[in-house]
């Protein structure tokens, strides 16, 4: 009797595709955004993030398209790719879509909480690894674990459509937030606001939920001066050797 035959294992990893280089490249400029390597309304060279990357430019001219189609570049003839601008009227724009998605979600999360309390669990996640990256005094973690925070939130009700609208703005939502959590004095009110919020979802009122979300997404970020964090970032940029 024969021995059953075994599964050829491949010993080579199959090739990065190119889109998926293209990706992590996105990633790369979206950090370094976030943490202000890059400023709001900087130029953005092909040929500088290749040699910086140690890659091709042509993963980088499709990485640099993506960004286009998300908003993250903005390309005008004469002046080049640059990074977004960060404006109060063009954030004020951004969040006004963003809390209309993310209160849908807010919403149906309430209504089903207490019938379906796991609903929060991913939620709360999120929570603890903020307070983690806050005790770390880990400024861009804090940013990200942010954003997964809101992610979560659009993605636990199951609504595709929803996250699919909110998804988008996930990259651009990155900068601005990075950007802001570096402007803070302690971190650890970032980690509060989340906190209440999902108290809120547990058991709050709709009333409380409409006004911490209100609060949450569309006041705070007022007190966050742009056009200065970007005069003090060149600043900086023009005292370096």
């Amino acid at each position: 009797m024969k021995p059953p035959s075994r599964p050829i294992i491949k010993t080579q990893l199959a090739p990065i595709a190119p889109r998926m280089l293209a990706e992590t490249i996105v990633d790369a400029i979206v950090e370094a955004a976030a943490k202000g390597q890059f400023l709001p309304g900087d130029r953005i060279i092909e040929a500088d993030l290749a040699r910086q990357l140690n890659v091709s430019r042509v993963p980088v001219r499709e990485a640099l398209r993506l960004l286009e189609s998300r908003g993250v570049v903005e390309n005008t003839p004469y002046r080049g790719m640059r990074l977004m601008e960060v404006s109060k009227d063009s954030m004020r724009s951004l969040r006004k879509v963003r809390l209309t998605l993310e209160m849908l979600a807010a919403t149906e999360i309430q209504n089903r909480a207490e019938k379906e309390p796991e609903l929060l669990n991913p939620l709360a996640e999120c929570v603890q690894s903020l307070r983690d990256a806050s005790r770390a005094k880990d400024y861009y973690r804090v940013a990200i674990h942010d954003i997964e925070f809101h992610r979560r939130l659009c993605q636990v009700p199951g609504n595709r459509a929803l996250m699919q609208a909110w998804e988008p703005l996930a990259q651009q939502l990155t900068i601005v937030i990075g950007l802001s959590t570096f402007l803070q004095p302690t971190l650890v009110n970032i980690v509060e606001e989340h906190e209440e919020l999902l108290g809120i979802l547990q058991s709050g009122t709709p009333e409380e939920l409409e006004r911490n979300m209100q609060t949450h997404i569309l006041e705070v970020p007022d007190a966050v001066n742009y056009e200065r964090l970007r005069a003090n970032r060149d600043n900086v940029k023009k005292q370096d050797p």
